[in-house]
């Protein structure tokens, strides 16, 4: 017997619904033969450019330890380039190179496919979801600033 509905079920249903997301696009991506090894890391890059790794990580929500290693394969492989920051010169802005804008170009059309197999299937227009959503996201970063602080200010009771 099915057990009742908990708002915590919340939680499952984004990851579940954000690992289908990614089986969705990835066939497509393959079915065009584009790469989709950080396809959705260039898209950020694509929209936000030129972009500090610090507002990526702002944006995304990935730890910072994780944009420097995408950003490094990214510049191994020759779809981002990054150039001094004016503001500061000690940090840099990430730019796609112009592989890169065309690894972004090349699998929009995957993206739009993807979405136009979603979108035959919402019951509410997509527009009304991408707003929860965004909500959501900006309240799961949030949340996860804030166990960061409670986890530093918690080893830096133990230390003392």
């Amino acid at each position: 017997m099915p057990r009742e509905p908990r708002q915590e079920d919340l939680l499952q249903e984004l990851y579940s619904t954000g690992l289908l997301v990614g089986l969705l696009v990835d066939a497509e991506l393959a079915r065009i033969g584009v790469p989709r090894a950080l396809f959705s890391f260039i898209g950020w890059i694509s929209w936000l450019q030129p972009v500090t790794p610090s507002a990526l990580a702002a944006e995304t929500g990935l730890p910072p330890t994780t944009i420097r290693d995408y950003v490094r394969r990214l510049v191994e492989r020759g779809d981002v380039s990054k150039t001094p920051n004016p503001i500061d010169g000690r940090s840099y802005h990430l730019v796609l190179t112009p592989k890169g804008q065309k690894v972004a170009n090349d699998g929009w059309p995957a993206v739009e496919a993807a979405f136009q197999r979603l979108e035959r299937n919402l019951e509410r227009p997509a527009a009304e979801h991408l707003t929860a959503l965004r909500e959501l996201r900006r309240a799961v970063q949030v949340a996860l600033e804030s166990q960061e602080t409670e986890r530093s200010t918690s080893s830096a009771g133990r230390r003392n």
